[in-house]
């Protein structure tokens, strides 16, 4: 049976320790890079982990039984409306534009992860590497991770190899402390890598060279800055109080300064969107912790001239049902799945499609999820078509056949 642990793994900020005890050598190791001309530089996703309502966020329907008490406000951009509690995205919604026709056929939470986070619908034995493995095997090689997640494991890199794995960061006060640590006390990777070397010496294994290559390249991490780009102390207050002062607002935060550094692709989790129960409550509640950050973020990177190579990606495993159940929630959706993008070469202040009165179904034609990564892949300067090869030796395309969506491209 297919499980979260056995899909989502990884190492938190816990890494450290982890490549202390000289068992890091998954992490990263050297593979070929796809050459490809980039429209877009970076990218960043805010993963909105449960799936999120599409009807209380970015396509409400008040005045429906199916929209329950949540009203609609006008935005930045003309004639688009969203969720009332969402007033600060509501602002940048000229630099943002919402996709309210994605169709997913992925409605369990660790297949639609799978889904959403790759592409292609689970096959246990062909696994698929992420959108960030992919984003990370065209990025340049450098002495900082090419792919970050915060906030959780992340989301393997398949055949695409360790050197395209997510470096998870999951406590930042934890992670600061011991990157530092490592710092301040280099001597014991150093004795570790030769201890590594004679033993590797004694037994021909490639995996023990690419281990001895990974703890060498840990040492350079060290200088790299990423200790304080994970230091929410060294960020000023006025930051800190327009990203908010909670832990998916200092993730923004922290996004923001390792997109700055040139991380390639960074991954921001916010938990919690599994509404079942008390759906109205619980959505009030998780809209006031993106609002600010999610805007704040697009301010910041707009107003630092970024926004024009960054991609910037709200989205989650799936929708919610029209129909509110017994317990005052909303089940799993994906026939309206909703996702938010803009940056990079990304048309904005748009809503591309649209639902029927009371959000229960798509009219007109559905984009595929499919659609939505050739799409995105485009932004990057990735072919839809592109070919892999997986560890197997199989030929493989970067998407299931997927079409641009030309309303955004």
């Amino acid at each position: 049976m297919l499980n979260r642990r056995q899909w989502l793994h990884g190492s938190v900020s816990g890494f450290f320790a982890f490549a202390m005890r000289n068992r890091l050598g998954h992490l990263f190791d050297n593979v070929a890079r796809v050459n490809a001309t980039k429209t877009a530089k970076r990218c960043v996703v805010l993963w909105m982990e449960g799936g999120p309502s599409q009807l209380d966020t970015f396509d409400p329907k008040p005045g429906q039984t199916t929209g329950g008490p949540v009203s609609a406000i006008k935005t930045s951009a003309d004639g688009v409306q969203i969720s009332e509690y969402l007033p600060q995205v509501a602002k940048q919604m000229h630099n943002l534009s919402i996709i309210r026709n994605l169709s997913s056929r992925e409605g369990e939470h660790v297949r639609a992860t799978h889904y959403m986070h790759t592409g292609f619908e689970f096959v246990p034995s062909f696994p698929r590497p992420s959108m960030g493995s992919v984003v990370s095997s065209v990025a340049p090689q450098g002495d900082l991770p090419k792919y970050i997640s915060l906030g959780s494991p992340g989301f393997g890199p398949a055949f695409m190899g360790p050197a395209n794995a997510p470096f998870s960061i999951q406590n930042l006060q934890e992670a600061k402390q011991l990157i530092q640590g490592i710092g301040r006390r280099p001597s014991r990777l150093q004795l570790l890598n030769q201890l590594d070397q004679s033993f590797s010496n004694q037994i021909e294994d490639p995996k023990l060279q690419q281990r001895r290559a990974n703890l060498e390249r840990i040492q350079t991490m060290t200088g790299t800055g990423l200790d304080k780009a994970v230091d929410i102390d060294q960020f000023s207050k006025s930051d800190r109080y327009r990203y908010g002062d909670h832990e998916f607002g200092r993730r923004c935060l922290v996004a923001r300064r390792l997109l700055d550094l040139g991380v390639s692709f960074v991954e921001v989790q916010m938990g919690g969107w599994d509404t079942h129960q008390q759906n109205f409550r619980n959505v009030k509640r998780l809209c006031d912790r993106i609002d600010r950050p999610f805007a704040a973020l697009v301010e910041d990177l707009k107003a630092s001239g970024m926004y024009e190579d960054t991609l910037v990606i709200w989205m989650g495993e799936f929708g919610r049902t029209p129909n509110i159940n017994a317990r005052n929630g909303r089940d799993h959706y994906p026939a309206c799945t909703p996702v938010v993008i803009g940056g990079g070469p990304i048309k904005t202040g748009i809503a591309v499609g649209r639902t029927d009165a009371r959000g229960i179904g798509i009219e007109g034609n559905p984009y595929r999820v499919a659609d939505l990564f050739a799409t995105i892949y485009s932004a990057i300067g990735i072919s839809p078509e592109t070919e892999f090869t997986t560890d197997f030796d199989s030929p493989t395309t970067a998407t299931d056949d997927g079409k641009i969506i030309t309303e955004l491209i």
